[in-house]
């Protein structure tokens, strides 16, 4: 509870001084992407401090990439849930987004099925983005840490072994990322400190990718196994609704030396992100998702997430 106080003051005191033009502190960025309101926030959270779900723990980015026309994405689907599940001998340790993108998400109208079906677009600026810089080409696609750019496609009965690789090359976090979300509930805003402290110094350019996920969506997805040939009430987990730049880009960190720490404030209006499909994204279901990358290769030394509300 001490933690979440220290971090309310810090929201109350950026809304303060939120005229300010000049960052007195060169390893701080902030981002606004809203005005926040000037009422205490509705819920406030933290990354886990110990446990397995602790951010000090080395975390794997796992992004399934496919379209709810696409019949044969189901199977990667459930492989990305046996990844994440309390069981899994890699739980904790996997971040885990569902992303949309490309004509296999593109809204279709099929004349045995429902008006309604497939008539959600789940596809974001961000996914837009990715899928031509990573050249999304077959489904699912699979990255694991966004390795091996620009070849980065790892078929889905792989993915275990390839986390655990990763686990095995990096027993301990070269560099973490801490969380600390605050959610006003009723204008939808939520506001975001992200604070990246390395462990060993990293050459190169690296930035912090932040971005909004939404949990247990349950709608319509070709699957070739079922009898009719679709599924109405798919599980769709952890889908990526969109990044806090939009973009996809993400924000560069100017301090990548051992022992330092750099931290970006973020902002995220849920009534006008997405140009307004964020009006109807479900907050309680949404989840806050973080990795730093090397500009270069593209390669995500560390993940996290936490739980939105």
């Amino acid at each position: 509870m001490k933690l979440k106080n220290i971090f309310l003051g810090v929201f109350l005191a950026a809304l303060a001084l939120s005229g300010c033009d000049v960052i007195t502190n060169p390893l701080v960025q902030k981002t606004k992407n809203s005005k926040l309101p000037s009422t205490v926030p509705a819920f406030i959270d933290s990354s886990a401090t110990s446990g397995k779900y602790s951010y000090q723990n080395y975390k794997v980015l796992v992004e399934d990439c496919m379209g709810h026309t696409c019949s044969n994405c189901p199977p990667a689907v459930y492989a990305g849930d046996a990844l994440i599940a309390p069981a899994s001998s890699v739980a904790g340790q996997v971040v885990l987004m569902e992303e949309n993108m490309g004509g296999f998400a593109d809204t279709v109208t099929y004349a045995q099925y429902p008006d309604s079906a497939f008539r959600k677009d789940y596809r974001s600026e961000a996914g837009n983005n990715w899928l031509v810089e990573f050249a999304v080409g077959s489904y699912p696609w699979g990255m694991i840490n966004r390795m091996g750019f620009p070849a980065t496609d790892v078929l889905f009965p792989n993915w275990l072994d390839s986390v655990n690789a990763n686990i095995n090359r990096n027993h301990s976090a070269i560099a973490t990322i801490q969380i600390h979300d605050s959610v006003w509930t009723s204008p939808r805003i939520i506001g975001a400190d992200f604070e990246v402290t390395f462990k060993q110094t990293l050459t190169g350019t690296y930035l912090l990718e932040t971005a909004i996920i939404e949990d247990s969506i349950n709608d319509w997805q070709l699957d070739g196994a079922t009898i009719y040939g679709a599924d109405s009430v798919f599980w769709h987990r952890n889908v990526l609704r969109g990044s806090f730049d939009y973009t996809g880009i993400g924000t560069t960190i100017s301090a990548t030396t051992a022992g330092s720490t750099w931290s970006t404030f973020q902002t995220y209006d849920f009534t006008t992100g997405e140009n307004g499909k964020a009006a109807k994204w479900n907050m309680a279901h949404c989840y806050l998702v973080a990795f730093v990358y090397n500009s270069t290769t593209k390669a995500v030394v560390q993940a996290e997430m936490i739980k939105m509300e």
